[in-house]
């Protein structure tokens, strides 16, 4: 929704491996996206059972994504970023948006403001949101057609875990 994602778009999902992550691969490539992903170099098997092409994953620990990401597109960049990342790694998420790019932050840590993007990222789309600007009737609209997709067997559910509450210290850890 908010980055007016179309059929063939390149997205760049930063902690794809991780719970909103993985939900975020699904619903791009269920929308025609190429994927591409980062995400600590144990979790990248996850992204490869999730069907992720190797040069399509990164680690979301350096910035060596940048390079890879580069060459896997030809130096074209990604057109949407879903950023949950911090610091040096936006600047570089940034580095690899293509003209009329979507950045989509969904952390709260390192929002930038409207005189930094007009000074460092004139043109590109920027939104820094919480879900529940989307209101309750968006929302309720959204758990509506996600339900569909799940219901239809378009969208799979994500991988659970559980630990006994005598192990909340390892469930933390893990």
């Amino acid at each position: 929704d908010l980055a007016n994602m179309k059929p063939g778009e390149r997205v760049l999902i930063h902690a794809a491996a991780g719970g909103v992550g993985m939900a975020a691969v699904q619903i791009a490539e269920l929308g025609g996206a190429e994927v591409f992903g980062t995400a600590s170099q144990p979790k990248w098997d996850k992204l490869r059972e999730m069907g992720m092409n190797e040069s399509h994953i990164g680690s979301s620990r350096d910035l060596e994504f940048v390079g890879g990401f580069q060459e896997a597109t030809a130096g074209e960049g990604v057109d949407i970023v879903l950023n949950a990342l911090a610091r040096e790694f936006v600047d570089a998420s940034f580095s690899l948006l293509r003209k009329g790019g979507r950045f989509l932050e969904m952390g709260k840590t390192d929002v930038r403001d409207e005189a930094w993007l007009s000074e460092h990222q004139p043109g590109l789309y920027y939104n820094a949101f919480d879900l529940m600007e989307a209101g309750y009737d968006r929302i309720q609209e959204m758990l509506a057609s996600l339900s569909g997709l799940f219901k239809d067997g378009k969208l799979k559910p994500l991988p659970l875990l559980s630990f006994p509450m005598d192990r909340l210290s390892q469930a933390f850890r893990f």
